[in-house]
């Protein structure tokens, strides 16, 4: 969501509007996150009361940054400003969430939901989890649009090939255990094959013990932008094990940067990827399948060249140009 932001930001939208970021969380200690939630209600207020047409463009998820969000909608409609709602969570964390949710809690953020002017989701599945979960109708989709990257790289159908992970352990949902599972015999079987997983939080011990042994295996940790630009160009795989997502913006970078691509069919994936067509899916949680599809396509080179060039061509369908010109309609739309 950070990224999708800063992306924002940085776009002719932000010229054409006068657009003000207001941050409701930060990663400090209870109090001062309470202190800053409040002043953001406070700064939010002061804008909803200024002159002249003016929307409210909410960015939000699930668990706590649902509650913070909910508020903010209900004093920006107290206020008689449109408000846009963009859910960027999983339709897998959406439903996940409902579940442990009382029905007084349910039935606030369904209002809430309700009270919004628009309110979209990342991806279609993410869509119809926020229909089915919270009784709304009609929610739309406005995707994250592919960063621009760099291009180049190695020839995807080069042998040996090299697979790069970037989800780390910190999250669950990124599916990180499936993948070292996934690879544990992968990595034996094809020992010229390279494995290269990096991302935040510590490694299990399943990965150490396998990098162990395994000389094609590399935990890597936390990459900045100039690290991560070097994986993808030496990449010719990219696998992405998830549980849920909304629509992963590696995902839409490892297809603008034209590799070939292994991912679990769950989520935002499905927007972007048809099975043998733009790449390969496997049902999420299931190592022995994403170990076949790994298989099968560091096999076949010419599978990984025609995979990689459908992906490409499909990541331009998320172009920046594309996605904020969709929400420059909606704007137009709403503060009409």
């Amino acid at each position: 969501m950070a990224e999708v932001l800063r992306s924002l930001l940085a776009s002719p939208l932000a010229e054409q509007y006068r657009m003000r970021m207001i941050v409701t969380y930060a990663l400090v200690s209870p109090p001062r996150r309470l202190f800053r939630f409040a002043a953001a209600l406070v700064e939010l207020a002061a804008w909803c009361l200024g002159s002249g047409p003016r929307l409210v463009h909410i960015q939000g998820a699930v668990r706590g940054s649902l509650y913070r969000k909910s508020l903010c909608v209900f004093l920006a409609r107290a206020l008689r400003r449109p408000v846009l709602f963009q859910i960027h969570a999983g339709p897998g964390d959406i439903e996940d969430f409902v579940a442990r949710l009382d029905p007084v809690r349910r039935a606030v953020f369904a209002t809430a939901l309700r009270r919004s002017t628009r309110t979209v989701a990342v991806s279609s599945e993410s869509a119809r989890a926020v229909e089915r979960c919270f009784g709304v109708a009609h929610v739309g989709v406005l995707p994250n649009p592919v960063p621009p990257v760099a291009g180049g790289g190695v020839d995807v159908g080069a042998d040996p090939g090299r697979v790069l992970y970037l989800g780390g352990f910190s999250d669950p949902a990124k599916g990180g255990a499936t993948l070292v599972e996934a690879i544990g015999s992968l990595a034996v079987e094809r020992p010229a094959d390279r494995f290269e997983l990096f991302g935040p939080g510590e490694p299990p011990a399943a990965l150490l013990d396998l990098a162990g042994r395994a000389e094609n295996v590399r935990w890597g940790g936390w990459l900045d932008a100039a690290a991560k630009e070097d994986a993808f160009r030496a990449a010719t795989v990219f696998v992405l094990p998830s549980i849920s997502e909304g629509l992963p913006m590696a995902l839409l970078e490892a297809m603008a940067w034209g590799r070939s691509i292994v991912a679990s069919a769950m989520g935002g994936v499905l927007d972007l990827i048809a099975d043998g067509e733009d790449g390969l899916l496997a049902p999420p949680g299931d190592a022995p399948a994403l170990a076949g599809a790994l298989r099968r396509l560091l096999g076949d080179p010419g599978l990984r060249r025609r995979l990689a060039e459908a992906a490409e061509r499909r990541a331009a369908e998320f172009s920046e140009a594309a996605v904020w010109g969709r929400l420059d309609a909606l704007y137009q739309e709403l503060a009409a």
